[in-house]
Parts: structure tokens; C-alpha cells; sequence
């Protein structure tokens, strides 16, 4: 292969210019006086600069290298629309058949993992820094023409083709959620906004149904024109969970349903609680309810603590007294209904509270207030609560022994084991109390208990109409809370879980519910738990899918009195579980929204780049067997192996005809 043209002076270059010069100026006296032979003088001169010069002819050997395509197959989760990766996968296995002589072909299989969409542009680049620019002869990519990045610059002369896995350019209507709410306050509203959006028809402002759905039951039925953005209110019916489905109407011809809706959590949080806790005399106990109920943001603590009875003679006059009256009226007749919970520790009916304010207690719990008695000694004889309009919302009564007093460990029962109230608890270290009340428990559920053949309840939970009711039948809870802090594990046992615990039950927790249904997903896996302080054998759960198909699924045990169940679900929407008359819902919603964003295939993204690099758009739903005419452009590459330097003109023969030119130049002259 013929190269380019080299010089190697001989002398030196100042030397070389300066004969040139010299040269130069002889030839032009020459010329000057017009003498004879100075053209032959000026030839000679051209011919032994020349070979002074040194020009040499470079010639290399080289041999062809290969052209390179780059083929980028996408298999993002939108190529598993209809026939899309079929169409796909045959056009590939052709054109890999038939790859023309000379031609290497680099395969880059674009996933799209993530939840970023389909990075096709990205996949290109990468590939590109790879590929000498002089070898590639084309990029084809085998796509649906979704790509969520842009195009990049192409080197010059390299042409991209887009083989679009469908027959032509295809519809699709998707529900973009803009703002979608993940908490609010029970009993308030929060905004919801979305948007429809159509791809691949000019339909916009055209309105669309929509339907908002909470928990599987419609509540909200709006008209969304095409484009716009739309804000609905969704009240928080209850703490905890809900599952929040937006779905609009499909559009005619759509590519997929599988974008029309979308689904979201929306957690219902309580506002600020109001605990009052009214200790009937100072107690050790007292500084422990104090820092669980202080610590706790969600709770807003009112304490009184009865330092003496009205009837109680003063040690100074009332002037010098620093002591705040206990306000009754206020508290237990006004204010009464701002109480989430009311805390009695140690309290006794010692006509401090009026039968008719008790009754309003009562009147309260039934309403959906709480109650929680903390009780020692003065729970026996007539000053006890159990002989007080509380009785009838109370679940113990006095009995036997009245109060035992004597080391012992507690222990779950049964049902604590089960309840989720105290299982948590099931493998801590409980330190020994040293006295309880002996009872007769007339309803609830007993979760603790003392050991031996007593088996005297000390703790029981019971509902009252549409409230809660607690009575802890000891007042020793608080040596667990001092052993811990002293860091006595002899002593230490877990006061605060268990307080907490109660407390969260009685202010209406959904996950201490001790008859519960659950249902969440774990990636594309559903994760359905019973709880059930029954027991029994596990059953099965029935699962609907969203599009309203059934499966029976059996549960396992999995510990006391829970049951559970996984199943494979894939579907976008809600998924609807019932079992043993409960039912729970759960939402899988789009792990990608950017892939689902637009689900239409189409070439406007990569059409408009085949057009100015002179590549070619097939559309394998008409072309399922594309060749590779068009969508290479040959680069004839080559390595150099060696090269060799020929001097031009020979410099012997060029030099001596050069002085002869010199010499018949001055015979001339002299002539």
C-alpha cells in the first residue's frame, strides 16, 4: 500500500537552505545578464537539492480487518408485551445466520433492572467506547423504540437502524401519580393527583373516567381530560394500612391495561393522644409510668397525683399550702371526652370521685374511650373500684385472699403467648413481684399470670362496648423498670415493652389486634399472616387477584397462634385475602414506573436518529426477516503490518546527472 512522501536531508537543513539560496541568486544573475546555459545551470542546481533533500517514498503492508455491527437486543420488561420478544428473538436469530463475509458482530443484551426504565442510549455508549470508531459498520437495535434516556452522538458515517419489534406505531393510555399521599391524619383529608396521559394519539382534554378506590371500595368517581393534572381528597377512615388504587378507563386499542392504574400505601397515623394518669398516693411505680408515657411522641400525658383526701385534716393553714386541688368537675365532667386513655394507679373509691363521675367513666369507655387500673391493696373491701359504677366495664372482681404478698415469677399464659400484646415478651427474662390481688375473673383475656396451681390472673384485657379495658393486678411491675436501670439482671425484666405495649392496645393499635389478617408483598412474593389467639388447625386463606381471579392457598403454622402463607404475584393492582371472616388487602404496585410510563411501541425516539445517520427503520410485525442491506456501511479497515522507504530519485544517478547538467551549463557559457 502506497504511503506518503518523506524527506531525509543529507546536510543539514540551514545548510540545505542556504545552497538553495545561493542557487536561487545565481540562476537569477544568470538570468539577468542573460547568459547561456542558465536554465541547464538551474535544472542542476534543482536536481542536486533534490538528492540533498533526501525524499523518500514510504510503502506499507497492511492486511483487512473485519467490519463491526453492533447489535443491541432490549430486554426490558416492556419487550414481554404481546409477541414483542418472539418477533424480536427471530429477527436476531436471522440476521445472525446470514451475517455477511468479513462482518464481526458485538451482541449487547440491554436487561433493563432497576426502576429507571430502559437506558437503550446508555447500553450504546458503553458498547461504543469499546469499538475502534474505523471498523464500526452500523448499530442496530432490536427494541420496542421505548428508551427513558436520550439519544447520543454517533460517530460520523456510522449509521443506526431500529428494528421495532410490532407491526407499526401502537397506542397506550398510562396513570402517572404525581403527589400520592403515604401519610395522613385519621379523620382528615390529604390530596391525591394524577394525571392520564395517552401515547400515541392527539386526544388531549378528552376526559376519562377514573375511579379511586381505598381498600377495594370505590370512593371517589371523577372525569380526567387527557393531559391534565387532577387532585381528589381522601379521607383516613382508620390507623394503619390502607391500600389506595387509581384506575381509568382502558383506552380502545391500547398496547397494555397493565399502566392504566396505579397503587400506593397510605398509612393513617393518629393524632397526638391524651393520656390522664391520676395516682390515688405517691408510689414507686409512679416515675415509671411518667418516663413511658413522656418518651412517647405520640402522647400527650396530663398526671395528678392525690397527695391527700378532702377529708383529711391540713398540717398548716390553707394559705401556706402550695397544693393544687384536684379539679373533678373539670376533669371528669367537662373534659372528660378529650381523654384517648384514663390511667387509675392505685386508686381507690374513697368518695374522691363521685359515683356520678365514675359513671361518666364508664359511660366513656363504652363510647370508644380506655381504661387501664394499675391496682395493689385497696382493690379489696368496700372502698374497692370492682364496688363502684366501674364494675360493670371491669373484667375482674375482688375474691378470695385479697392481697397475697410473697416472692414469684410471672408467667405468659396461653393466650399471652399468642396475643400480640405480650408474645414479643415470650423469651425475656421476667424477674420476680412480691404481691398480687386474688381475683374473679368475670371476662377479658388473662395475658399474664402468677406460677403454680394459683394461677392467678395479673394481667387481663377486655373490650367494654366500643372501648378498651386493662387491670394489672400488681403493683410491682416497678422493680422490673429499677433492676434494669441498675443493671441488676436478677431484677431487670421488661417493665417498659410491657406498659407500652398495653398502652398502644388500649389506644387501638391495629397491629397488637389479637384477631388479625395481614397481607403484604415481599417483591412479586405476597406475604399473608393470621393472628388468632384460638389456635386450631392453620385453614387457608382465599386470595383474589386484580383481575378478580381466585386461589385457595393453605396456611402453615407459624408459631403460637400465628399462621402464614406465601404465594407468587405479579399482577399490578390490589390483591384482595380472606380467611376465618377477615380480610385484608395489599397493593403491588410498579416496580419500574419509568419502564411503564409508556408502554407503545413507536419510533419517534429512535426514528428521528436513523434519519440523520442514513439508518433504516423495520418493522418486524411486516418484516419479521430483515436482511442486512442498509444497515451496514462498509469501512474497509486495515492494520498496517510493515512498511519500507524507497528514495525518489535515485541519488546517484540524479546526482550525477545533475553535475553533468552543471558542467554542459558552463561549457555552454564559455562557448
Amino acid at each position: 500500500m502506497a504511503g506518503p512522501i518523506l524527506f531525509a536531508p543529507l546536510v543539514p537543513v540551514p545548510a540545505l537552505a542556504a545552497l538553495s539560496t545561493v542557487a536561487i541568486v545565481i540562476v537569477l544573475l544568470g538570468l539577468r545578464r542573460r547568459a547561456r546555459g542558465t536554465l541547464l545551470r538551474a535544472l542542476g542546481f534543482a536536481l542536486l537539492l533534490l538528492v540533498l533533500a533526501g525524499p523518500r517514498w514510504q510503502v506499507q503492508t497492511t492486511t483487512g480487518l473485519h467490519d463491526i455491527a453492533l447489535v443491541i437486543r432490549d430486554r426490558s420488561p416492556s419487550m414481554t408485551i404481546g409477541r414483542r420478544a418472539a418477533m424480536s428473538d427471530a429477527a436476531f436469530h436471522h440476521l445472525m445466520a446470514h451475517v455477511p463475509p468479513g462482518t464481526d458482530v458485538r451482541v449487547v443484551t440491554l436487561r433493563g433492572a432497576g426502576d429507571d426504565g430502559t437506558k437503550l442510549f446508555g447500553a450504546m455508549r458503553d458498547a461504543l467506547a469499546t469499538i475502534p470508531p474505523a471498523r464500526l459498520a452500523g448499530i442496530i437495535a432490536l427494541t420496542d423504540g421505548e428508551a427513558t434516556d436520550g439519544p447520543i452522538p454517533i460517530p460520523k458515517g456510522v449509521a443506526v437502524s431500529g428494528l421495532i419489534a410490532a407491526r407499526g406505531n401502537q397506542t397506550d393510555r398510562a396513570l402517572d401519580l404525581i403527589a400520592a399521599p403515604r401519610y395522613g391524619l385519621v379523620g382528615h383529608r390529604v390530596a391525591l393527583r394524577f394525571a392520564v396521559l395517552d401515547h400515541g394519539v392527539a386526544d388531549h382534554g378528552t376526559p376519562v373516567p377514573v375511579t379511586v378506590s381505598v381498600d377495594g371500595k370505590a370512593v371517589a368517581h371523577v372525569m380526567a381530560p387527557v393531559g391534565n393534572t387532577m387532585t381528589v381528597k381522601l379521607r383516613i377512615a382508620h390507623a394503619g394500612t390502607s391500600v389506595v388504587a387509581v384506575a381509568a378507563e382502558p383506552l380502545a386499542g391500547e398496547v397494555s391495561r397493565a399502566n392504566d392504574q396505579a397503587v400506593f400505601d397510605l398509612a393513617g397515623v393518629r393524632r397526638r393522644l391524651t393520656v390522664l394518669l391520676i395516682a390515688g398516693a405517691p408510689n414507686p411505680g409512679l416515675r415509671t409510668w411518667r418516663l413511658l408515657l413522656k418518651a412517647d411522641p405520640a402522647v400527650r400525658l396530663v398526671n395528678f397525683t392525690i397527695l391527700r383526701l378532702p377529708t383529711e385534716p391540713l398540717a398548716a393553714p390553707v394559705n401556706d399550702m402550695a397544693l393544687i386541688p384536684f379539679p373533678v368537675n373539670q376533669l371528669f365532667g367537662r373534659d372528660l371526652g378529650k381523654f384517648d386513655l384514663i390511667i387509675m394507679d392505685q386508686f381507690a373509691n374513697d368518695d374522691l370521685l363521685l359515683p356520678p363521675y365514675l359513671a361518666n367513666i364508664t359511660a366513656h369507655v363504652r363510647a370508644g374511650g380506655a381504661l387501664l387500673v394499675e391496682t395493689g391493696p385497696e382493690f379489696e373491701g368496700e372502698n374497692s373500684l370492682a364496688r363502684s359504677p366501674l364494675e360493670p366495664i371491669l373484667p375482674v372482681q375482688p375474691f378470695g385472699d385479697g392481697t397475697v404478698t410473697g416472692g414469684f415469677t410471672p408467667k405468659l399464659t396461653g393466650d399471652g403467648k399468642r396475643d400480640p400484646v405480650t408474645a414479643a415478651l415470650a423469651h425475656d427474662h421476667l424477674a420476680p413481684w412480691y404481691r398480687y390481688e386474688t381475683v374473679q375473673q368475670t371476662g377479658g383475656v388473662t395475658l399474664l399470670r402468677t406460677p403454680g396451681p394459683a394461677r392467678a390472673p395479673l394481667l387481663v384485657l377486655a373490650h367494654a362496648g366500643k372501648g378498651r379495658v386493662a387491670v394489672l393486678l400488681s403493683d410491682q411491675f416497678w422493680l422490673w423498670a429499677r433492676g434494669a436501670l441498675a443493671h441488676d439482671p436478677a431484677m431487670a425484666g421488661p417493665a417498659e415493652a410491657l406498659l407500652r405495649r398495653t398502652v398502644h392496645w388500649l389506644l387501638g393499635e391495629p397491629s397488637l389486634a389479637a384477631r388479625q389478617l395481614t397481607a403484604q408483598f415481599d417483591g412479586t412474593t405476597l406475604d399473608i399472616t393470621r393472628q388468632s389467639l384460638k389456635g386450631g388447625p392453620p385453614g387457608s386463606a382465599v386470595v383474589t387477584d386484580p383481575s378478580g381471579k381466585t386461589t385457595t392457598i393453605a396456611l402453615h403454622d407459624a408459631g403460637p397462634g400465628r399462621y402464614q402463607a406465601r404465594l407468587a404475584a405479579n399482577a399490578q393492582g390490589v390483591w384482595q385475602v380472606r380467611a376465618h371472616g377477615m380480610t385484608a388487602y395489599a397493593g403491588a404496585a410498579n416496580d419500574d414506573p419509568a419502564e411503564q410510563a409508556d408502554l407503545a411501541a413507536s419510533d419517534r425516539i429512535i426514528g428521528p436518529l436513523a434519519t440523520h445517520t442514513g439508518g433504516h427503520i423495520i418493522w418486524l410485525g411486516k418484516t419479521p426477516n430483515p436482511s442486512w442491506s442498509g444497515l451496514l456501511h462498509r469501512r474497509h479497515a486495515a492494520l498496517v503490518t510493515g512498511e519500507r522507504d524507497i528514495p525518489i530519485p535515485p541519488a546517484l544517478p540524479t546526482a550525477i546527472l545533475a553535475l553533468a547538467l552543471l558542467t554542459a551549463a558552463w561549457w555552454r557559457e564559455r562557448g
